[in-house]
């Protein structure tokens, strides 16, 4: 094949992968003709590809303007769930443009209510904080079916009584449902009913948990038990 008509091949792969595909069934005919035949091809061929390209420009046009609309609405639908000034609206939708980019929340408009779930129950934080405490309550979500809500009150509680970060205190509850000590559907409660009571005793997130595990290995019937027994300690 031509070396030029590998670069039209190549061009028109970045601008849809079907597009190369087509125009390469077309010249790979192109070997076995005559010189007439193949200026007659080639013209096939260049016509096939304005349609092809044409086609695929209108139906990138049509998804961006389907994103646009989408990420007009999710916007709206975060400013009145904030309140957010003019100046906050800018970081929490660049924000939300990360956590959708990374593909977490099942659209703009479900991402946009996370974000303001968190903002909500945490208030002010950077940009890049946002971002990763609201793609791990989605995250969390996702693979152990917890509220968005729910999931950020423990992670908060956490926060607050031991002094870890946002993502620590996910990575302890990923760790620990992973462990099986939601056998009781009581993890997240627990969680954000005895924290305090672990930093009492000067016992740290990590601690607690291995509390909990240790308690449910020895046939605790719930974790609220483990908590209370800790308690009256």
């Amino acid at each position: 094949m031509p070396k030029v008509m590998q670069t039209v091949i190549s061009i028109a792969g970045t601008i849809d992968p079907s597009l190369s595909k087509a125009i390469d069934g077309v010249t790979g005919k192109l070997g076995g003709l005559g010189k007439g035949g193949k200026l007659a091809a080639l013209s096939v061929a260049a016509t096939g590809l304005t349609t092809a390209v044409a086609g695929g420009v209108a139906a990138a046009g049509k998804a961006l303007n389907s994103l646009g609309q989408s990420y007009a609405k999710a916007s709206n639908k975060l400013q009145v769930k904030t309140g957010a000034t003019k100046e906050e609206m800018a970081g929490l939708q660049d924000a939300m443009k990360g956590v959708y980019a990374d593909n977490f929340g099942t659209d703009m408009n479900d991402v946009a209510s996370a974000i303001g779930i968190v903002k909500q129950q945490l208030g002010n934080m950077p940009t890049n904080t946002l971002k990763g405490i609201t793609e791990d309550a989605l995250g969390m979500r996702d693979a152990f079916d917890y509220d968005v809500g729910e999931s950020l009150r423990a992670a908060q509680t956490m926060m607050n009584q031991f002094g870890v970060t946002g993502d620590q205190a996910y990575s302890l509850i990923a760790q620990g449902a992973q462990n099986g000590l939601d056998y009781s559907g009581e993890m997240l409660d627990s969680i954000d009913e005895y924290s305090v009571q672990f930093q009492k005793l000067g016992l740290n997130a990590e601690d607690m948990f291995n509390v909990f595990q240790a308690g449910s290995d020895a046939g605790a019937f719930n974790l609220d038990k483990i908590g209370d027994a800790v308690k009256e300690f």
